[in-house]
């Protein structure tokens, strides 16, 4: 009972901690776009779509090199899974390529 009781606590305290670090950089997010630093993510999903058709799964924003990038992948009609990156700042398209 005590390790199914300790397992609880760890799982609620991970929960915890994920939540908080979304909350944060769901905020990050928010003040660079409200700061002019990024363009909003819902610009470069039309984007997106309009270069690659399908189900968008997966966004991150990313920081790399002192810059910040949108990393969105889609699963086009074919099943094809193609990875996007967007430089967060102007919407250009920096690098597409099909996952395997």
């Amino acid at each position: 009972m005590k390790k199914r009781n300790m397992l609880i606590i760890i799982g609620a305290a991970i929960i915890g901690y994920l939540s908080l670090t979304q909350a944060d950089t769901h905020d990050e997010a928010r003040s660079l776009r409200d700061q002019g630093e990024i363009l909003a993510l819902e610009t470069i999903l039309e984007r997106a779509r309009k270069d690659y058709p399908g189900k968008v799964i997966e966004v991150e924003l990313e920081s790399e090199h002192g810059s910040y990038l949108y990393e969105i992948e889609i699963l086009d009609k074919q099943g094809r899974v193609w990875e996007l990156e967007y430089d967060a700042r102007t919407g250009e398209l920096v690098k597409q390529e099909q996952d395997d």
